[in-house]
């Protein structure tokens, strides 16, 4: 399985009450939208986790997290693939390998994200699963670092995009003209980066 680790960015300087609500309504878009082993909820501080049964889902987790909260807040992420079991079931525990290496993968965006030159780093994979695509390490973080370029505007309407509206229900939203929308989705790429998310949440 794939285990996802999730932490808000600069969480301890945010109006606490409001983050806290933001997170669980985004985690219930996430569970409403994504298919898991495991749905994902908060735990302790600022962290969410949760199961996926292949890497693209918790890709598609990830993706759809992000865009629920921002552009008002930044995530990390931490993708672990491998084995999950259960330690305490009514407590809802787990360990195994996947938990291990999601935690490795989390610790290395921390660490990488204020090294010159990663400073748009926000994802990791680390996947020892037999069926693992080890370009997909390198690929999640071309998206972060396009990402990290996009100003609030053109990351809603990418949003919109990745929730299946069309430009005129975007343009509505965001009370601009659907030509504006059409200017921000080429002037900012948006066709090919939606392209690239969208191909790597079918891998398995």
């Amino acid at each position: 399985m794939v285990a996802l680790l999730a932490d808000l960015v600069a969480s301890r300087t945010a109006d606490r009450t409001r983050l806290h609500d933001a997170v669980i309504e985004a985690a219930a878009t996430v569970n409403d939208r994504v298919s898991s082993v495991d749905q994902l909820r908060p735990t302790v501080g600022d962290e969410l986790q949760g199961v996926y049964a292949t890497l693209g889902d918790a890709l598609a987790a990830s993706f759809t997290l992000r865009f629920s909260l921002a552009p008002e807040w930044d995530v990390r992420f931490g993708i672990g693939g491998g084995q999950v079991r259960t330690v305490d079931p009514e407590l809802r525990i787990q360990d195994g390998s996947a938990w291990w290496l999601a935690r490795e993968a989390i610790d290395w965006v921390h660490a990488f994200a204020d090294v010159k030159g990663h400073g748009s780093a926000r994802t990791a994979i680390r996947d020892e699963r037999a069926e693992a695509t080890p370009q997909a390490d390198a690929l999640v973080r071309l998206i972060d670092a396009h990402f990290a370029r996009l100003r609030d505007g053109a990351v809603n309407t990418l949003g919109g995009m990745w929730a299946g509206l069309d430009n005129a229900a975007i343009a509505q939203r965001e009370g601009i003209s659907e030509s504006a929308n059409s200017q921000r989705v080429i002037n900012n790429d948006l066709r090919p980066l939606l392209d690239a998310m969208s191909t790597l949440i079918t891998l398995p």
